[in-house]
């Protein structure tokens, strides 16, 4: 995993999308609890200093805590990690997280995976981007259709990343 996307032209690209996602949730204003999952270099915590923010990622390494499955939050942040996950998982992760939780909201980022994305990557000179991928933008837009109800969408920042605000439909 590439933890070092904040640094160079990719940064601009992703710190659009932090400050999105920050935007869409009213993170910088809220008293909620929020797990990040999948927080890797942390990023949401540091443009977030003073909210309580937990730090979950499948990657120890990055991670400071050992389970998500034990913590208790009000809001769940994927941004670019659905991505590395298959159907199973997925469908079994919003699955426990609505056993946790089943009024949280969710903030989804999910990249198009498209022409452009493509493009970035090269410019950006990452020729690892999307590599480990699992799961593509249609699978990821299904399953969020499936299992969330929709309450605002963002969609296109830079034509590459679509930003879901959702709750668990009943």
């Amino acid at each position: 995993m590439n933890v070092h996307y904040y640094k160079g032209i990719s940064g601009i690209y992703f710190k659009k999308i932090i400050s999105n996602i920050i935007r869409m949730g009213s993170l910088n204003k809220t008293k909620k609890t929020i797990l990040d999952f999948g927080c890797g270099s942390k990023i949401l915590s540091k443009s977030l200093p003073g909210q309580k923010i937990l730090n979950y990622d499948k990657n120890l390494t990055f991670s400071d805590h050992k389970d998500y499955k034990d913590l208790s939050f009000d809001i769940v942040v994927f941004n670019h990690v659905l991505m590395y996950m298959e159907e199973k998982e997925i469908i079994s992760t919003f699955e426990n997280i609505k056993k946790i939780n089943k009024n949280c909201e969710i903030i989804v980022g999910i990249g198009k995976g498209g022409i452009i994305n493509k493009l970035a990557a090269l410019l950006s000179l990452n020729f690892s981007a999307h590599s480990g991928s699992l799961t593509n933008y249609k699978k990821q837009k299904q399953l969020i259709n499936l299992h969330t109800k929709i309450l605002k969408l963002k969609k296109n920042i830079f034509f590459m990343t679509d930003i879901y605000y959702a709750k668990f439909s009943d």
